[in-house]
């Protein structure tokens, strides 16, 4: 090349530039998701060791130390079959809260608000177990999921949600109104498809710093055939967060989704152990929980008994439910089951 090359020269210098930018937009992009994945890692690492020093604080207190065992998923309301995938990180479960310390009850206790009318077990549903293959729209699936966790604003989330057209409102109430936010998910440990009550459904489980130490994600198909998040099982969505309704006290059942297992906890209007079965209700993120009564010779009363019979001190479920406070409500703690709508937190139309 000569001196007087300026055409050559000038693509030569063109082609290296486009190069050398490439080059700093994928190591910028590299440096970016790997300091992302550093955070998001730190955070679970943190929440296990607060687990384990929550574990260490009980056990110096000579209060038990079993674990928590999950007894179904909340999503789905059984147990996922076990599916080979690359082994992931788990995130230990924080121990089991103690029985609160007894409260002197009133003298003169006041029978609690009767449970709505519509209180009843809630209806059986038809699931079946579909293999699950590595097939495209599995494939497309996981590659959504994917994209849905790497996209922080909630608006750009909507259109990989089902149903976004009626979830709209609710991501708004529970992002900015609840100030809520996702859980975060750790390694893919298992995968499963399902039909249920006719509906096609994905289900990927996730380890997760939520209190039962798993995630699982439901995935519906949308118009366009393609699978889309069921957000409200996936955040564990309700009408109010936990500390609304305990602060507010609200009388009108509520709907929220959240582990349930029975308890032995008594007090204020409902203080007759004889007449009310009592569950411990906790929040999905394990934050907040109130007891919940409802009467144990209803048609609910006597389904609990069943269903929760294996839940122990410290087992869970997952429950789609409706709940309110007692008229005058003594407590933020006690307060009625007014209906259990499904034992799992995928509520299908």
């Amino acid at each position: 090349m000569t001196s007087g090359s300026l055409g050559p020269h000038r693509a030569f210098m063109g082609v290296c530039i486009t190069a050398c930018g490439c080059l700093t937009l994928v190591l910028f992009m590299g440096w970016q998701w790997y300091f992302d994945e550093v955070k998001r890692r730190t955070v679970l690492i943190q929440m296990a060791a607060q687990a384990e020093e929550k574990a260490r604080e009980l056990e110096s207190m000579g209060l038990t130390l079993d674990a928590p065992r999950y007894e179904s998923a909340p999503v789905l309301g059984r147990e996922l079959p076990p599916v080979a995938v690359p082994p992931a990180p788990s995130v230990s479960s924080p121990a089991p809260e103690a029985t609160p310390a007894p409260v002197p009850a009133p003298q003169v206790p006041k029978e609690p608000v009767a449970a709505a009318p519509t209180s009843h077990q809630p209806r059986v549903s038809t699931i079946k177990v579909l293999p699950i293959e590595e097939s495209s729209d599995v494939v497309e699936a996981l590659e959504l999921l994917n994209q849905y966790w790497k996209t922080e604003a909630w608006s750009d989330r909507v259109k990989m949600v089902f149903d976004p057209d009626r979830v709209t409102g609710l991501m708004k109430d529970y992002y900015e109104a609840q100030g809520a936010s996702d859980p975060l998910p750790g390694g893919l440990v298992s995968k499963a498809r399902y039909e249920i009550d006719g509906a096609e459904i994905l289900i990927f489980g996730y380890t997760s710093s939520r209190p039962t130490g798993s995630l699982e994600v439901a995935m519906r198909r949308g118009p366009g055939g393609r699978f889309l998040v069921d957000w409200e099982s996936l955040v564990g969505y309700g009408e109010m967060s936990f500390l609304d309704f305990r602060t507010k006290r609200p009388t009108k059942s509520i709907l929220l989704r959240a582990y349930v297992r029975r308890f032995e906890y008594f007090n204020f209007e409902f203080a007759d152990s004889s007449k009310f079965l009592c569950v411990k209700v906790t929040s999905e993120s394990g934050d907040n929980s109130v007891y919940a009564f409802c009467r144990r010779s209803t048609e609910l009363g006597q389904w609990l008994e069943t269903d929760l019979a294996s839940t122990g001190p410290t087992g869970f479920k997952g429950y789609t439910m409706r709940l309110s406070f007692p008229e005058n409500a003594q407590s933020n703690q006690c307060v009625n089951l007014d209906e259990v709508i499904v034992p799992r937190w995928l509520v299908l139309p």
